[in-house]
């Protein structure tokens, strides 16, 4: 039976990972305290086979019961035939600050009579054990709703029609490097295209921007390095049975260089394997 463990900070997308779960037919529970959690598990085992996809279950700050500190280990006393993963959402401090803000909603912590800075800082203090035992972690600061949702599929639902599943994605180093990223690759050496007026306005998508990078050889000795180091490297990630694998490639603003570079690595790896994903996290809306 497969479960789905959802946790993180408030106000990371927990909820919205949870409703895109749901719609890829697994049988969701929310804000279920975890001393009931084998009750569910027992009951959900009971149920006609194939009915869903499987059990999701978000536990956070508010049912996370005192004296359990390691949830995965937890989870697996329940019983043998458990296929768990813990996805921990998280968001930087000045993200999370701005949602709260926005939506005017009160974080959970601040009925306690703490700042919305000390609220959020507490939490991620008191969810550090299920953090540190996650299988997969996800930064949401830069992300659109489209791309959470994106990275739940991929992540969740397409690792069981591939035994690895792989995400290229784009990204600006002034906006930070993706945390989730398991191989990080920095394209600022490359001949920049933002410095031709013609170009600026143009994505790494863009005939004009692509020509412009391809009339450098260093762009296809640079594209050939980081294709065949991946194809040597990939059915490694494969033998050591690792589910998934993100690859970030960055430039200055996520919008040339890391564009194209990311879209001709997705292209080349599509070719050989399968559930190859390409994300732009920084490119503009065209």
């Amino acid at each position: 039976m497969r479960i789905v463990v959802v946790s993180g900070t408030s106000g990371s997308g927990k909820s919205s990972a949870l409703n895109q779960l749901e719609d890829l037919g697994y049988y969701c529970v929310d804000n279920l305290p975890i001393a009931l959690v084998s009750f569910l598990v027992e009951y959900f085992a009971r149920q006609t086979q194939g009915a869903h996809q499987g059990l999701a279950i978000c536990i956070d700050i508010r049912t996370a019961d005192a004296g359990v500190t390691d949830f995965r280990d937890y989870l697996k006393t329940l019983g043998q035939g458990l296929e768990l993963q813990l996805i921990f959402f998280d968001a930087t401090p000045q993200a999370l600050s701005k949602r709260f803000n926005e939506t005017r909603r009160r974080h959970p912590l601040s009925k306690s009579g703490h700042s919305l800075g000390d609220a959020i800082a507490l939490e991620r203090e008191l969810l550090e054990p299920l953090a540190s035992a996650a299988d997969l972690t996800v930064d949401t600061s830069e992300l659109s709703p489209y791309q959470l949702r994106q990275i739940i599929t991929q992540r969740v639902d397409g690792s069981s029609n591939s035994s690895l599943s792989i995400q290229v994605l784009s990204f600006g180093f002034k906006k930070g490097a993706p945390v989730d990223a398991d191989i990080i690759l920095d394209m600022r050496m490359l001949a920049n295209p933002h410095w031709d007026p013609d170009l600026r306005s143009h994505t790494g998508q863009a005939q004009e921007v692509i020509g412009f990078l391809e009339s450098h050889d260093q762009t296809h000795e640079v594209a050939t390095d980081i294709i065949d180091m991946l194809r040597r490297w990939i059915p490694m990630y494969q033998a050591s049975q690792r589910a998934y694998l993100s690859i970030g490639i960055g430039c200055t603003g996520g919008k040339h260089r890391s564009v194209y570079m990311a879209e001709r690595i997705g292209h080349a790896l599509a070719a050989e394997f399968a559930a190859v994903t390409v994300v732009h996290r920084d490119m503009p809306a065209s």
